[in-house]
């Protein structure tokens, strides 16, 4: 586990790594980051450079920042991957920033790993109409699909929940067991990787995704 410190500590040390970004203190006397990204490939093309704003949110470093963009190059709609509500940028659905975030997340590994993907990933969106390094749908829709591809149910709704209850209240198979989804096959060749996955992020987000899944098909 990181050594936990503070969103306002941590920002002196990023604005040393990023010196176009710079610590504001609010007039409610709170630190946040504000200041440009450049997009630049890997080699050495630059793509685009954002106006931007992070700020720390209630739980960091067990989850992410909240991120602005504040130049307007972005469309602040969902299809785009802003929360229409609150204008912040969507970078991870709910499990996989709890996964990312579980061990505590430095600032800097945050803006490195995360933050400049995301606008590599629209930059490149913007230019050539798709997402280069995918993506997940917005919102329920992201973290069904999350679970989907992690258990290889291939849009089975039913399915998924089923395993998803099961990955909850199975202690993990030996390797030469049989897997706990019922095909037969041994553990390490079917479920394994997604049991693995799955299980870190604890009874209660499974069930309480589950339940809503189960909740949106039976409407």
């Amino acid at each position: 586990m990181m050594t936990e410190l503070s969103f306002e500590k941590q920002v002196d040390e990023l604005v040393l790594i990023f010196p176009k970004l710079r610590k504001v203190v609010t007039e409610d006397n709170i630190a946040i980051i504000r200041g440009e990204l450049e997009v630049i490939d890997r080699d050495g093309k630059h793509w685009e450079t954002y106006q931007v704003e992070i700020h720390p949110r209630d739980g960091f470093p067990y989850c992410f920042p909240l991120v602005f963009e504040t130049s307007g190059k972005i469309p602040r709609i969902s299809d785009w991957h802003v929360y229409e509500d609150t204008e912040s940028c969507c970078i991870a659905v709910e499990p996989e920033e709890y996964l990312i975030c579980k061990d505590g997340l430095s600032l800097t590994t945050f803006v490195r790993n995360h933050v400049l993907p995301y606008f590599f990933n629209q930059t490149f969106r913007k230019v050539e109409g798709y997402y280069k390094n995918g993506e997940y749908a917005h919102g329920k829709a992201g973290i069904y699909q999350f679970y989907d591809e992690a258990l290889k149910t291939k849009g089975n709704v039913k399915e998924t929940i089923r395993l998803m209850v099961a990955v909850a209240e199975t202690r993990k198979p030996g390797r030469t067991h049989l897997c706990f989804c019922g095909s037969k096959q041994k553990f390490r060749k079917c479920h394994r990787e997604g049991y693995e996955k799955l299980v870190a992020l604890g009874k209660e987000m499974l069930y309480r995704h589950a339940d809503a899944f189960l909740k949106a098909i039976s409407k």
